[in-house]
């Protein structure tokens, strides 16, 4: 992956008319942890695309983990801090245990403890520290609401899945907690429209704030990472990039459709499925039951997905819910066809609709098949949704992701922008 920012190259239109600060605003990242799932993409993506003129980007995470050392190696700018806030191992080893589920009753007893007595006081009081120096905090996952307003600048807390689907089956006092907490926020960013009308409703009568601030999709960067050689299949086969989660992404509504499918037009190709996650095995059992493990290949986790994606006769994403479907936006990107669950809440803003990818009941695996098939036999209709997928993605490149930070900055950060909106050094010049 190209680890210069798409900012820092700095192109003269990169930020259109959108306000100039008179200093780069310093803007601080923070999860809870770094993992190899959608949130971790997102977060990649803005730091590698926000314009070096006009942003310092730092990232924060409250534990050290395998994966941030991975993302350290391949994704993570040089010039971005990353600061690891419980460093010392008694404040992390059983953390790390719990992530890869080896704590026994009584070690899961004592990191309760020792997170609640010890643990989350000391990342809290390092984080404030760590945000007194910096302008915004972007609380990327909202693991830290619970100290959420507080060093003195304003923090925006990004949500990144429905609301409905988070919170609808929560109790009143629950939900009550919940947005007295994001209420601490200068703003509560979310991704899509539709999570936008879901935010103001939930917050209706509060003095919780909603804005809409989507993901980056960088394109040029995927366009070039997806003509990395890897060994693909010969003939047509389907793609799926997605964490082996039932829970979230479904893959058994998936592979009962892509059987169906099989059986209907034997040459519809292989399914191939990038991801890994704790249903692996009886999602392989499953493939048995159905038949059809010779043609559904598991392949893992991928650091380097597009070149699948872009091989791929169509992309396809079975969630019960999800936020913004980064794959698909990636898969638009490389003019790859897509089909989403028209599940909560980012397919179908993200699709339009159904007008630049087609569009399932979750849970339907009769609806997958049809769409399958439609897009295997339909040319028309593969170069029509190409076509709108490549026009609706341009709406998230790194140029506009950029003019949506500043404004954002400029509202909650009004001392670092002059009178007219242009930066010192544009003044000068």
């Amino acid at each position: 992956m190209n680890r210069t920012s798409a900012g820092a190259s700095g192109g003269s239109d990169a930020l259109g008319d959108a306000a100039r600060p008179v200093r780069p605003v310093r803007i601080l990242f923070h999860i809870n942890d770094f993992g190899r799932g959608g949130t971790e993409t997102a977060l990649l993506a803005w730091v590698n695309a926000l314009d070096r003129r006009c942003f310092v980007p730092a990232v924060s995470v409250a534990y050290p983990t395998d994966d941030l050392d991975f993302w350290r190696g391949h994704s993570l700018p040089p010039d971005v801090e990353v600061h690891v806030l419980a460093r010392s191992r008694w404040s992390h080893v059983l953390h790390q245990a719990q992530r890869h589920r080896k704590l026994g009753k009584f070690e899961k007893l004592v990191h309760k403890l020792s997170t609640h007595a010890a643990i989350r006081p000391l990342v809290a009081r390092r984080f404030l520290e760590l945000a007194s120096r910096h302008d915004i905090v972007c609380d990327f996952d909202l693991s830290l609401r619970r100290i959420a307003g507080r060093a003195g600048v304003p923090w925006i807390g990004v949500s990144h899945y429905s609301f409905a689907a988070r919170l609808g089956n929560k109790s009143v006092g629950h939900r009550t907690r919940r947005i007295r907490q994001f209420e601490r926020y200068a703003a509560v960013a979310v991704l899509t429209p539709d999570m936008l009308r879901e935010a103001r409703g939930l917050f209706r009568g509060t003095e919780a704030r909603a804005e809409e601030l989507p993901n980056v999709i960088q394109i040029d960067s995927i366009r070039r990472r997806a003509e990395e050689a890897v060994p693909k299949p010969d003939s047509p086969f389907i793609v799926s990039v997605a964490r082996l989660d039932e829970g979230q992404k479904d893959h058994r509504t998936l592979l009962c459709a892509y059987a169906k499918a099989r059986e209907r037009l034997p040459g519809i190709g292989q399914l191939l499925l990038i991801g890994e996650g704790p249903d692996r095995a009886s999602l392989e059992a499953l493939a048995k039951e159905l038949g059809i493990h010779d043609a559904v290949r598991f392949l893992g986790f991928c650091s380097n997905p597009f070149p699948y994606i872009r091989a791929a006769e169509m992309l396809v994403l079975s969630s019960r819910y999800e936020g913004f479907g980064m794959v698909l936006g990636e898969a638009m990107a490389l003019g790859t066809p897509v089909i989403s669950a028209d599940c909560p809440t980012g397919p179908r803003d993200l699709l339009e609709g159904g007008e630049a990818g087609l569009l399932v009941k979750p849970g339907d695996a009769e609806g997958m098949c049809e769409a399958m098939i439609r897009l295997s036999v339909d040319g028309q209709l593969r170069d029509t949704v190409r076509r709108r997928a490549q026009d609706k993605v341009r709406t998230f490149s790194p140029s506009s992701a950029n003019a949506r930070m500043l404004m954002l900055a400029q509202r909650f950060c009004p001392g670092i922008f002059d009178a007219s909106g242009r930066s010192s050094a544009a003044i000068a010049g």
